[in-house]
C-alpha cells in the first residue's frame, strides 16, 4: 500500500443498505462491559466478520455513552487490513 491508500474494505458500496438483519450470528467470541462480539456471516456473500453490538439503554443506564463514542472515534481512525470501514 502506498501513502494515502487503504486496504480496508467496506461491507457494502452503500452502507445505508446494510443492517443487522443482513447477518447471521454464528457464535459469541467475547463480552465486554457494554457490548458483545460475535462471529457473523453476511447472508448474501457468505463473508465472515466479527460484529460488536450493544444495548443502548444499558449504555445510558451505566453512564457508558462517553466510552462508547470514544471507542467509535478510535476505531474510525484505525487503518488495518483486518478492519472494515464504518461507512
Amino acid at each position: 500500500m502506498g501513502l494515502g491508500q487503504s486496504s480496508r474494505t467496506s461491507v457494502s458500496d452503500d452502507p445505508a443498505e446494510v443492517n443487522f438483519d443482513h447477518f447471521q450470528i454464528l457464535r459469541a467470541i467475547g463480552k465486554g462491559s457494554f457490548g458483545k462480539v460475535c462471529i457473523v456471516q453476511k447472508k448474501d456473500t457468505k463473508k465472515m466478520y466479527a460484529m460488536k453490538y450493544m444495548n443502548k439503554l444499558q449504555c445510558v443506564e451505566r453512564n457508558e455513552v462517553r466510552n462508547v463514542f470514544k471507542e467509535l472515534q478510535i476505531m474510525q481512525n484505525l487503518e488495518h487490513p483486518f478492519l472494515v470501514n464504518f461507512w
